[in-house]
């Protein structure tokens, strides 16, 4: 019997989009928490980014729980499309390209487990 469906049928291109938006938003909340601790004071920047990393890894995972067909491709587009989002403040200058590439490589990871994730609590709740 297959798991509900929380999310509703939307076409392909518009469901990776949405869940871009989603991993965005995880990540933003990260950004948020990671400094959250340290008040009104600046944020420790590895703190932030280990929270980025946790709450984004959540989101790929609940991207790829709710993908209802081609699970790969999906998590895969939808980190491609966050690349490119990315990929902005390299081109208008506001960034060094190493940092793209840094932010290439968590991107991955992170989507590599979240994908992870989502089938190991997918099996579990199958079983």
């Amino acid at each position: 019997m297959p798991l509900p469906r929380a999310l509703p049928a939307l076409p392909f291109g518009i469901r990776v989009l949405r869940d871009a938006v989603i991993v965005i938003a995880c990540i933003a909340a990260g950004d948020a928490l990671g400094g959250l601790p340290y008040g009104s004071g600046p944020a420790d920047p590895r703190m932030v980014q280990v929270f980025q990393a946790v709450l984004g890894t959540l989101g790929f995972a609940l991207v790829a729980f709710h993908a209802t067909s081609r699970r790969a491709l999906h998590v895969a587009l939808t980190a491609l499309v966050i690349a490119v989002l990315v990929a902005v403040p390299v081109a208008t200058g506001g960034y060094h390209a190493f940092w793209w590439v840094v932010e290439l490589v968590k991107l991955g990871l992170m989507a590599l487990l979240g994908a992870a994730l989502a089938l190991l609590l997918e099996r579990l709740l199958r079983a």
